[in-house]
């Protein structure tokens, strides 16, 4: 069978054009995907330092060194790395695991929360863990869950157990509200919770922040965090209640 020229050239401008379109289709679900993703954090990977000064009746005055790195590992899943020492000689170690499920409006998310806390000028340390659920979109974050947390004496012996402290069941939870959607150039945020990237409070003895950033620039911001503690109680050790406030620097890759 003869195949005219101008046949063959029909068949090529077909395909031609079905393989763009669906290039194009492509592309464009996951721009789409992008979009929705990038609207309650940012999809770059970002470094921050920061200084704080804080008081507590406990510590008295005194300041901390923190390095923060946010890793938006996929659209779906994100992780965040956390380190903070003080001048009191308390010293905080944290990773977050957070899987997103996307919503046609905002998203919701499972948060695990692994912390090391170093209280060295009492000898004392131990780990907390968080596991909870949540959602987020352009003005609001919320999330509950279950928390738990051991406490003990850094020359512990492996054959002893009275000088350590088991908290096996804890109500967290969070909720932020923001001012403007995440994607503006700045925000101001107000948030009570009883688990920050660095403590866990009973739940009855929440903590309010308020937060603020603004951008510098395509790569830098300037954060600003204020952090209130009005009840205190003894977690095993001197009680970190009192009053922060910090002020930091990020740079998004």
């Amino acid at each position: 069978m003869h195949i005219s020229k101008k046949s063959s050239t029909f068949v090529w401008t077909f395909e031609y054009m079905r393989k763009r379109l669906l290039f194009t289709l492509i592309i464009s679900i996951a721009a789409l995907t992008a979009q929705a993703n990038s609207v309650y954090r940012d999809t770059c990977y970002s470094v921050g330092l920061s200084g704080t000064y804080a008081y507590n009746e406990t510590y008295g005055h005194y300041g901390a060194f923190t390095v923060d790195a946010y890793l938006p590992i996929t659209y779906y899943f994100e992780g965040e790395v956390n380190i903070r020492m003080a001048t009191a000689n308390v010293h905080d170690f944290g990773l977050h695991f957070r899987p997103k499920f996307i919503l046609p409006v905002g998203e919701l998310y499972f948060d695990t929360q692994i912390m090391y806390n170093l209280i060295k000028r009492n000898e004392l340390h131990g780990i907390c863990a968080g596991f909870s659920f949540g959602y987020r979109m352009d003005y609001v974050k919320v999330h509950i869950g279950y928390g738990t947390r051991t406490f003990a004496t850094i020359q512990k012996s492996k054959h002893s157990s009275e000088t350590s402290v088991h908290e096996p069941h804890n109500l967290i939870y969070y909720a932020e509200v923001f001012v403007r959607p995440h994607t503006s150039s700045w925000n101001l945020s107000f948030c009570a919770t009883n688990m920050t990237d660095y403590q866990m409070e009973r739940m009855f003895t929440p903590m309010f922040i308020v937060n603020s950033f603004v951008n510098i620039g395509p790569h830098w911001r300037l954060t600003l965090r204020g952090l209130c503690k009005p009840v205190g109680i003894s977690n095993y050790a001197p009680s970190f209640y009192g009053a922060e406030g910090s002020i930091g620097i990020h740079y998004r890759f």
